[in-house]
């Protein structure tokens, strides 16, 4: 995997790895088992301090991303158990699904949810509507958005706290961010199918995209400060000068206004829509390519 490391930011270096981990173990590119570089040779590749990269490694480990494997190094953690070797005739059922539970719950998944996510897989359902779950109203919008332009079927977004009125129903399938996942999949009622969005990487946002001048004023227009703020993070990592980006939020009411003054834009989906006509926006979308097929082939009318 390639890391975009600018000294030059805002946010500071240690932190610059540790997002772009994250983000790119949730959008698998750094898939389960995976070994990372060792701490010289990134350090080395990237002309940083060592100790930056050992902390930044240790932050992951400490927040269950990574393990240790002694004298081996640092691997992205599994979520899942290894397969036991099929000639295998005398490992026991039992002993495989206890593993997967532990393993599992090890990654925050209850029981519960591993049941759900199995009888999806081996009894598969189809789904005639999606419902997204989002604290931040303009993320609401936004995954609604990207879901609505891949489906056919119903998308519609609510707030959690009306998921204790959420009726139970086995064909509406409730979707959610992966750093919300845990806390709202245990306020659902019990009975609701569950599904966990995956997200773009970095590398996927940025291709097709050309690097902007240094002198270039880029504005970044959403309604939502998570995307403001990982959209930044993104062109804070290719070595933008941070006096070169500016947030437009677009609950504001000139906000079209101050879009329409900017060198470049980047928005997300909704706000692109909104624009002036004639200004034109690179649009950063949030959902992983992957995860919408995923949930084309879990629809109805999508198959």
């Amino acid at each position: 995997m390639r890391f975009w490391i600018t000294k030059n930011s805002e946010l500071p270096v240690h932190e610059q790895l540790v997002r772009q981990v994250m983000l790119a173990i949730l959008s698998e590119d750094l898939p389960a088992g995976h070994k990372l570089p060792s701490t010289r040779a990134l350090a080395r590749r990237y002309s940083i301090h060592a100790n930056t990269v050992s902390a930044a490694y240790h932050d992951l480990l400490d927040r269950g991303w990574l393990e240790l494997r002694r004298g081996s190094g640092m691997y992205v953690r599994p979520m899942h158990p290894s397969t036991p070797d099929a000639d295998n005739n005398s490992f026991d059922l039992d002993m495989l699904l206890a593993g997967l539970l532990r393993d599992a719950r090890s990654r925050g998944h209850e029981p519960k949810e591993v049941l759900q996510r199995l009888e999806q897989l081996v009894l598969p359902r189809n789904y005639t509507g999606i419902t997204v779950i989002d604290h931040d109203p303009g993320m609401r919008e936004i995954l609604q958005a990207e879901l609505a332009g891949h489906l056919s079927i119903p998308v519609e977004a609510i707030d959690p706290a009306t998921l204790l009125s959420l009726p139970i129903c086995d064909s509406r399938l409730v979707v959610a961010l992966p750093t919300r996942a845990a806390g709202m999949r245990d306020r659902l009622p019990r009975g609701v199918p569950f599904l966990t969005l995956r997200l773009r990487s970095v590398g996927t946002s940025l291709v097709g995209h050309t690097r902007p001048a240094p002198e270039t004023i880029v504005s970044i227009v959403s309604r939502s400060p998570e995307f403001r703020q990982w959209a930044r993070a993104m062109l804070l990592a290719v070595g933008l000068h941070p006096d070169c980006l500016c947030d437009i939020d677009t609950s504001f009411d000139d906000w079209q206004q101050r879009a329409g003054a900017g060198s470049l834009l980047i928005a997300d989906v909704v706000a692109a829509r909104q624009l002036t006509a004639g200004v034109q926006a690179n649009v950063f979308r949030v959902i992983a390519d992957s995860c919408l097929a995923e949930i084309k082939q879990l629809c109805t009318d999508e198959r």
